[in-house]
């Protein structure tokens, strides 16, 4: 499945470019927790992409193209935010939605195949484009549902140390991408406190809690490289945990 990934979804080793456009490296491992499921940490290098330093010298230039471009790059490839929506309206949907008796929990189900597009702009009285249209309609209110079910992060004994959150929520809400023209540093919008930054298509596609981040420093890359080098290394879990894991959940 993650090979898969790579190749469909993030494009290396395929004729197409992917997700997040043409990509020159991945460097990723596959974590097991405690509870025994697995997920995977990964950093995708983009093709052409410039250092950090270079990407902040070009940012501090208000005039610049290339920050225009950037700003549009990084809002597209991923949101700190529900699709057209806020979260007391997400959750007013998701339970209107489970009223229905043919609900289906959409981390349950399989995506829906996007219809073929038409080759000209939206058009009302166009078969295909109505088609489309409900189909981006249907996509927008499962990625919602999905998030509100899978990425909103409520804090508790897993994460609190001394009462502070260790993935640091609640996180602060800006609401919009904020510039600083002294340093070039990035803040992108960001309009839910307890929601970590996804990418739409990948929430779509992997039916489950996602994270995408956009690393723009030279210290922010490094530290997560140690941090997935970290999972590399890590001691395998001991025997009496796994038996452990194993007796709860046929206690269960």
């Amino acid at each position: 499945m993650v090979k898969l990934f790579i190749k469909d979804v993030l494009g290396i080793g395929s004729d197409q470019p992917g997700l997040y456009g043409e990509s020159s490296a991945y460097y990723g491992t596959v974590e097991q927790q405690g509870r025994l499921t697995l997920h995977l940490h990964l950093l995708l290098w983009i093709s052409g992409s410039l250092s950090p330093q270079e990407i902040r010298t070009n940012m501090m230039d208000v005039n610049s193209a290339f920050r225009q471009k950037m700003l549009e790059y990084l809002e597209g490839a991923h949101q700190g935010h529900f699709i057209d929506k806020n979260l007391s309206e997400v959750e007013n949907d998701v339970k209107f939605a489970e009223s229905d008796p043919l609900y289906k929990n959409p981390t349950q189900t399989l995506p829906d195949i996007p219809p073929v597009p038409c080759n000209h702009s939206s058009d009302p009285q166009c078969p295909r484009c109505d088609t489309s249209n409900k189909w981006w309609i249907k996509f927008k209110g499962t990625v919602n549902d999905l998030l509100y079910r899978s990425n909103i992060h409520s804090c508790g004994d897993h994460c609190l140390v001394n009462g502070v959150c260790k993935a640091r929520f609640p996180r602060p809400i800006i609401p919009q991408t904020i510039v600083d023209d002294n340093d070039g540093s990035i803040q992108l919008k960001k309009l839910e406190e307890r929601l970590n930054t996804f990418t739409p298509t990948l929430t779509y596609l992997l039916r489950s809690n996602s994270d995408v981040t956009s690393l723009l420093s030279g210290t922010a890359l490094k530290a997560v490289v140690a941090y997935v080098t970290d999972y590399i290394t890590k001691t395998p879990l001991k025997t009496y945990t796994i038996f452990q894991t194993i007796r709860d959940v046929f206690d269960r």
